[in-house]
């Protein structure tokens, strides 16, 4: 897919040196990706603390599974 955006000056002045040998649109490809990437782990991650403490709230095992019998380890 094709888009267009708009880059203020002073942040493609800063990249333009880790440019290199790539397109300046490879460049930002590879960055938007690793930037998605990033998110999707701070919100997995977030998922899972708030599951955690929902579960710590209002335990859905039931307490019979909190012992575990040590006969036989």
């Amino acid at each position: 897919m094709r888009t267009t955006i708009t880059v203020p000056e002073d942040l493609f002045l800063a990249a333009k040196p880790f440019v290199g040998k790539r397109s300046f649109s490879h460049f930002a490809r590879e960055a938007i990706r690793q930037q998605v990437e990033r998110l999707k782990r701070e919100r997995l991650a977030r998922e899972m603390e708030e599951g955690y403490r929902a579960e710590a709230e209002s335990p859905s095992l039931d307490p019979i599974w909190y012992t575990v019998d040590g006969d036989g380890l």
